[in-house]
């Protein structure tokens, strides 16, 4: 009896090894064979795709518009470019002026706070270089802050000092 299974196991190994590599032979066809899904989940998946995209789009077209209105409030006046207006306002009155204005990169004012709470001359500005200099604020618009870091180096003595971003 003993002899009988030790003869029959290598067999039925082989039997068994056999159908395993058949099913493993067939595995490369299932994978790369596409699942059929019903219709209505095709196209559910493809209106989530296209929503998806959708939203996607949406986010950077946001992105890019608060980038536009977003600035660098630097120490220091606009130098080397044209004024483009000039008018006495609020700062958030020549942000939304500036913005408005696909001429305008930046404007700068006279005085000390970064904020101040009441109104002050400010000046329109076709550049964003900034000159540093005390008792002077420049807004710049961070869409044009790439080229102005590029000029001059923000860590090296007498360049100008980022108030805030």
């Amino acid at each position: 009896s003993g002899y009988f299974d030790v003869f029959m196991a290598p067999a039925a190994m082989l039997t068994t090894t056999s159908s395993l590599l058949a099913s493993l032979a067939l595995l490369p066809s299932v994978l790369v064979a596409p699942v059929e899904e019903p219709e209505g989940e095709t196209d559910s998946a493809a209106a989530e795709t296209e929503a998806l995209k959708q939203r996607l789009q949406a986010l950077e077209d946001e992105l890019e518009e608060d980038i536009a209105k977003s600035y660098l409030v630097v120490r220091g006046y606009i130098a080397g470019s044209e004024n483009v207006f000039m008018e006495t306002m609020d700062v958030d009155s020549a942000k939304a002026w500036c913005n408005s204005h696909a001429d305008c990169k930046g404007f700068t004012f006279g005085g000390d706070m970064e904020r101040p709470e009441d109104e002050v001359t400010v000046t329109f500005k076709s550049g964003s270089k900034v000159e540093t200099a005390e008792g002077w604020v420049s807004y710049i618009k961070e869409s044009n802050t790439l080229g102005f870091m590029n000029l001059g180096k923000l860590d090296q003595a007498g360049s100008p000092t980022i108030l805030a971003h």
